[in-house]
């Protein structure tokens, strides 16, 4: 007998529910704080620096656009666990939907930011078209 699949539970008890919602509530808080702490401490000081890598104008769009796109991961993982929570019905397509529309997005971005330089647009491009046609195809 195998276990069903997570999106496929039907029914959170209340703590559950509550554990989910405040999980999905500290991502988001944590992302927040990581983009724009981050950004400020982090992303302008190296990009403030003239010396080393940081010279380089594709180290200077990859480093803030990873660093931001690490936020929007999180925040598509916190819409998850909240539609898990409170529409587990909807959880999977929601997923689906975030996830293709953030990597793809991101994958073309950083296509364009990069000027094609950066080997990682067309797996990012990927990831959102394949979350997106499994959300069409379902």
């Amino acid at each position: 007998m195998s276990l069903p699949l997570l999106w496929q539970l039907s029914r959170f008890s209340a703590v559950e529910q509550a554990a989910l919602t405040i999980a999905a509530l500290l991502i988001v808080a944590t992302m927040c704080v990581h983009s724009i702490l981050g950004q400020r401490r982090l992303i302008r000081p190296l990009l403030d620096q003239s010396g080393g890598i940081m010279q380089r104008p594709l180290a200077r769009f990859i480093v803030p656009f990873a660093w931001h796109l690490t936020s929007l991961i999180g925040l598509v993982l916190a819409a998850i666990l909240f539609a898990w929570a409170w529409a587990p019905e909807s959880a999977r397509s929601i997923g689906l939907a975030l996830a293709g529309a953030v990597f793809s997005a991101a994958g073309i971005w950083d296509a364009i930011g990069s000027r094609g330089q950066h080997v990682g647009w067309p797996p990012l491009t990927l990831i959102g078209l394949a979350c997106l046609a499994a959300l069409i195809l379902s």
